[in-house]
């Protein structure tokens, strides 16, 4: 599966990298000092964090990757990212400890947070929701769901597909 969507969005964006970077309803040209919004991608799989970076920043996206739950907390209480697309299952720190730390701290409780985890049952989803993630998806994922979603939660759009 990774392969087939990896292959997808590396073609998509050779075909778009010729598009205009900064259009009217981009986070290019939406966000705060460069427009850009800046997604915190945390995974301790390195193909997963690749394949997030290849769908988001054709799309107009900042990507910054952390592989474990602690770098997590600290890059997120330094930089303070627009949004954290966040795993459940990881060696140090689970996904929803981090969500849970984050948003008790007064300077990172209102960053969006969206899980996307292999976790599917609805105890899951609940959990992560009552923790205050603003979204919940689960692996395999259509690449449109995670950029209406990003949309959503941040308020800014995307560059026409």
């Amino acid at each position: 599966f990774r392969r087939v969507l990896f292959r997808s969005l590396l073609e998509e964006r050779r075909t778009s990298s010729a598009r205009p970077s900064a259009q009217p309803g981009n986070p290019a040209a939406a966000g705060e000092s460069d427009g850009t919004v800046r997604v915190l991608v945390v995974d301790d799989d390195p193909a997963m964090c690749k394949l997030l970076r290849v769908m988001l920043e054709p799309k107009g996206f900042s990507v910054r990757e952390v592989c474990s739950g602690a770098r997590a907390l600290a890059v997120t209480k330094r930089e303070l990212p627009d949004v954290v697309l966040l795993d459940i299952i990881m060696p140090d720190i689970d996904g929803f400890d981090v969500c849970r730390e984050l948003k008790l701290d007064t300077t990172t409780k209102d960053i969006p947070i969206i899980f996307i985890t292999a976790k599917i049952g609805h105890e899951h989803l609940e959990r992560g929701m009552s923790l205050g993630a603003q979204g919940y998806i689960t692996k395999p994922f259509r690449p449109e769901v995670l950029i209406e979603k990003l949309c959503e939660v941040t308020g800014k759009g995307t560059r026409a597909s």
